[in-house]
């Protein structure tokens, strides 16, 4: 019966290609909508040629969404109450300068299982064979330095965790806020990287006997599982977590001999201080002296000048009396000058001596200057007790990184080889550069054999502070957030704190579960395949999906690269070697951006026309220039900085055609592009698929991706091809604070209407739009599942 069965669906095949199916003109399916109803049977192979059009009543028929992930089920266990926790005291340094050793707190708080919970949950996540469970850590940002007042405020984070199965710390490092730019290189990213380390280092060692540098906590014996660790940080402990990736792999401690160093450094500030001082007193005591002499001159040339005027004249005994004690003081007076000016050139000597030592000087603060000045000798450190930063210590099991608003003073380009989140808030008044997208885009293609996914997650409304709920400041002030952020406005479309922090929590927990916990039920919505549940949504709201836009980054074996705008030539000479072409555009700029600079926030684009290939101006301006007070809305700003295809029309239709010769899609399953709407609100994209046959099918992004509309509306059978009326307001760059971000559409959904995946001849982007402006990057196949 089998047998009978696939015969007749050969020859329904072959009679089907004979009726046009496979023509040597080819032909062409555009614009499918794919039907709203999921998939219920299995996904036939990519790589299977289909030659016929697709039954429009298939129930393969492809959707943006395949599956449903779960958020805000109750967990296995009950929570233990926060504890706060204190293990002594380490030390952190500077990445550069030499002299700076902080003395730093080893506390913060932590949640844990604390037994079973009174009814059976839906945890997934299985304890160790010893029975230790998953390790979270967050690390905070740099609010204020009061004792574990930023450290709390991820506690609804940690509950949820440990009513899961996992325990989550939250590290305690306000007194790291004493370093900034102004006296540490990175603004303390290395410093937070050691603490962390140094943490880890101590669970490590203290899991088997709770003890923790000494310090007993028995409620925690055995409970820590190390092989499975998750790390989160936020603003510059969301750099420093992203750092921690590289001081992972290559540990920098801190020995007696840098505390040695850091000391006599100091000390000798301290001493050419001091003979500073003594040299200004000098020349000061010898100024006055010579002022002194100078006054008295001059009273003796005029008591001269009155002896010899008078009448009648004065004797000449008393003239030459006079004249003598003149000629006595003009010889003072010389020396008295000749000692102002050798004080004064030593007290330069001793300037440029000072200006020497004092260029390693930097401040710290008082408890760490005196302890610096206690560690005389390595008995000395060792009875301080102060734990130092290991240099040889073993790289901990690190399985998920998420960067939460990151800056990026470190100019980071080397998180590879873990799974790693960066989550950039659109309405974020502190770090508005949202420079987190330029540790996803370093990173991206840093290891040719990268082995793990790499993920930029833009939310849409969520500022910079409300992650953290005992951050008591809105960084949305009125003067300075874009218009649809200002909290004030009736139609803001601001989360408010209650929501962002549901939204956070499904990104943060569910990313975590997933690759800490190996929690699968999460990984649809990491595939793109899934939505946020409702959970995850502001409160009242059934979808979100509007309001985060999500872009896969997969391993190097399960991507193939099409296009990236990368080479000089990348126009000419794609990834297949063959052309991309550009056809009806006004205007086409291929811009690459300078990699990894000395100066950060300084990366210029090299611009070039990409038919003459000389040398041409960017279209658009980086968003680091936005200042909402002096924003010219002339001009276009993106957020996304790294290389790129800028383009603008002023007539619909213009296309991007990408050669790939005879591309064979096997083991890949996803075609995605990253593309950014500049101007104006939103832009539709027609993504196409040609085979060698000629056979072709157009989709549009938008049944499959929210990134094309550039502020968080619900899908209403008109955006983006349309901007919603009520959005004229929002109409400027400095508004949607655009992004490269990812629209995907699976294979299946081209192969279902005729397209032969082994033998792909091109791909083709057009935009519908009578005008507009955008950026494309990334053009590629990923495998998703």
């Amino acid at each position: 019966m089998r047998m009978a069965a696939a015969c007749a669906i050969v020859l329904a095949l072959a009679l089907a290609s004979g009726c046009g199916g496979g023509d040597a003109g080819g032909s062409t399916l555009s614009l499918v909508t794919p039907p709203t109803a999921p998939t219920t049977t299995a996904d036939p192979a990519p790589t299977i040629p289909v030659t016929t059009p697709p039954d429009p009543q298939d129930p393969t028929a492809i959707t943006r969404f395949t599956a449903t992930v779960p958020f805000g089920e109750k967990g296995d266990y009950q929570s233990s109450a926060q504890v706060v926790y204190g293990f002594g005291t380490t030390a952190v340094a500077d990445a550069q300068y030499k002299d700076v050793i902080y003395t730093v707190p080893l506390q913060g708080t932590v949640r844990y299982p604390a037994g079973p919970a009174s009814t059976p949950g839906s945890s997934k996540v299985q304890p160790s064979a010893s029975g230790g469970h998953p390790v979270v850590v967050f690390l905070h940002g740099m609010h204020d330095s009061s004792d574990l007042n930023n450290a709390k405020g991820y506690d609804y984070l940690q509950k949820d965790l440990a009513e899961h199965g996992y325990v989550a710390f939250s590290i305690d490092a306000g007194k790291i806020n004493g370093l900034s730019s102004w006296n540490a290189s990175d603004a303390g990213a290395f410093a937070r990287g050691q603490l962390l380390m140094t943490t880890l280092d101590l669970l490590r060692a203290g899991n088997a006997t709770g003890l923790f540098n000494g310090v007993a906590m028995p409620e925690l014996k055995g409970k820590l599982d190390l092989e499975r660790v998750g790390i989160v940080g936020h603003s510059r402990g969301a750099e420093a977590v992203a750092y921690a990736v590289e001081l992972n792999k290559q540990r920098i401690g801190i020995s007696y001999q840098d505390v040695e160093t850091a000391r006599r450094s100091r000390e000798l500030v301290a001493l050419a201080k001091a003979e500073k001082e003594k040299a200004e007193k000098r020349v000061d005591e010898a100024t006055a002296a010579a002022t002194d002499i100078t006054v008295k001159l001059f009273m003796a040339q005029a008591a001269l000048l009155a002896a010899r005027i008078q009448s009648p004249p004065a004797s000449p005994e008393k003239i030459d009396a006079l004249t003598q004690a003149l000629q006595q003081l003009q010889q003072q007076a010389a020396q008295a000058k000749e000692r102002v000016a050798a004080e004064q050139a030593a007290l330069e000597e001793v300037n440029a001596r000072f200006r020497d030592v004092s260029t390693f000087s930097y401040a710290i603060n008082a408890d760490s200057e005196k302890w610096l000045a206690q560690m005389t000798s390595p008995e000395a450190l060792l009875q301080s007790g102060v734990v130092l930063p290991s240099a040889t210590e073993p790289p901990h099991r690190v399985r998920a990184v998420f960067s939460l608003a990151p800056i990026n003073a470190r100019q980071l380009s080397r998180v590879t080889h873990v799974p790693f989140a960066t989550l950039l808030p659109t309405c974020d008044g502190d770090v508005y550069n949202m420079p987190g997208a330029q540790i996803f885009d370093d990173s991206r293609n840093t290891a040719s054999d990268e082995s793990a996914p790499k993920y930029q997650v833009v939310v849409r409304g969520a500022n910079h502070n409300f992650y953290n709920d005992h951050w008591s400041e809105d960084d949305d002030a009125e003067k300075f957030a874009p218009l649809y952020c200002q909290s004030g406005k009736i139609d803001t479309l601001r989360l408010s704190p209650d929501d962002q922090r549901r939204n956070g929590a499904f990104l943060m927990a569910s990313f975590l579960r997933y690759f800490v916990g190996d929690e699968f039920q999460f990984a649809p919505y990491w595939k793109g395949q899934a939505p946020i549940p409702s959970a995850g949504c502001p409160a009242g709201e059934s979808s979100c999906d509007e309001r985060v836009v999500l872009t896969v980054h997969q391993p190097a074996a399960q991507r193939k690269l099409l296009q990236d705008f990368r080479n000089v030539d990348a126009s000419a000479k794609n990834e297949s070697g063959l052309s991309t072409t550009y056809e009806r555009f006004k205007t086409t700029v291929q811009c690459r951006f300078l990699a990894i600079i000395a100066q950060p926030n300084d990366r210029k684009a090299s611009c070039t026309d990409p038919v003459s290939q000389l040398p041409a101006e960017a279209l658009f301006e980086e968003g680091e220039l936005y200042n909402p007070s002096s924003y010219d809305r002339k001009t276009l700003l993106l957020w996304s900085i790294t290389d790129q295809a800028q383009l603008q029309w002023d007539t619909a239709g213009p296309v991007v055609a990408i050669d790939t010769g005879d591309l064979s899609a096997q083991g890949l399953d996803t075609l995605s592009v990253r593309v950014a709407v500049l101007a104006p609100i939103g832009q539709e994209v027609e993504i196409a698929l040609t085979d060698t046959q000629g056979r072709k099918a157009a989709l549009k992004g938008s049944d499959f991706s929210d990134a094309l509309y550039g502020i968080a509306r619900k899908p209403d059978g008109a955006i983006p091809l349309v901007d919603a009326p009520g959005d004229a307001i929002y109409a400027d760059t400095g508004t949607t604070r655009p992004l490269l971000n990812m629209v995907a559409v699976p294979l299946k959904a081209f192969a279902i209407h005729g397209v032969d995946l082994a033998h792909i001849r091109q791909v083709t982007l057009r935009f519908p739009k009578a005008a507009g402006s955008v950026a494309v990057t990334d053009v590629q196949l990923q495998r998703m599942n």
